[in-house]
């Protein structure tokens, strides 16, 4: 289990939370498992729903879709559907796998008080037809408040990877093998990730760097 907080989490894959750099680590910060964590903990620190969007007004090309997907079959995150209508209505239209109507309605705020602001501002689109209500302004997106991508790269293999091979699983293969993982059963273990791509990856790997 990570004994870093999710603000340090969160910090590593690129949201400028500190006003300092936190010194490097050798745990691995999972991107898309950090953006699932902090999605369950938007009912109870509303402030994470805009910094995810901003993060992801950023480095949304670089997320795994089919990683959150299982992520959200493991255990359900409706904030995560809603980062992900932000992040469709922004234009990242990949993210709209993860979008589904829900069966009870979400607010950030108490519904009364979301339906009267909603009267007098107006509201976020897309949000209402899957059980969001957010009224316009609520989700503040602000670039700056995640770290350009040439800062990223420096700290943070995975993303590093994510640049050079797209957003895929072999590009978190080789950024495991590059941690010290020794097969692809402890990869495939680690990851999530079914035992072909890492065996196949793997052996590529080998041979590329031989």
């Amino acid at each position: 289990m990570s004994k870093l907080t999710l603000d340090q989490k969160l910090s590593y894959i690129g949201l400028q939370i500190f006003s300092t750099h936190l010194k490097p680590t050798k745990e691995w910060i999972d991107i898309e498992n950090t953006l699932h964590e902090a999605s369950l903990e938007v009912p109870r620190d509303t402030r994470l729903l805009s910094l995810l969007c901003s993060w992801v007004s950023v480095h949304g090309d670089y997320v795994i879709i089919e990683k959150l997907m299982k992520l959200q079959k493991k255990n359900f995150s409706p904030w995560l559907v809603a980062i992900a209508i932000c992040a469709s209505n922004i234009g990242f239209h990949k993210w709209k796998r993860l979008i589904q109507k829900q069966k009870k309605t979400y607010a950030l705020v108490d519904q009364d008080l979301a339906l009267s602001s909603i009267g007098l501002k107006g509201e976020e689109p897309n949000f209402r037809n899957k059980g969001f209500l957010v009224p316009k302004g609520s989700i503040r997106i602000r670039a700056s408040d995640a770290v350009i991508s040439e800062r990223l790269v420096k700290n943070n293999p995975q993303y590093r990877n994510r640049l050079l091979f797209g957003a895929s699983w072999r590009a978190d293969i080789v950024t495991a093998i590059q941690k010290g993982m020794k097969t692809p059963s402890e990869i495939a273990k680690n990851l999530g990730c079914s035992y072909e791509p890492a065996h196949r990856i793997y052996r590529e790997y080998s041979l590329a760097t031989v």
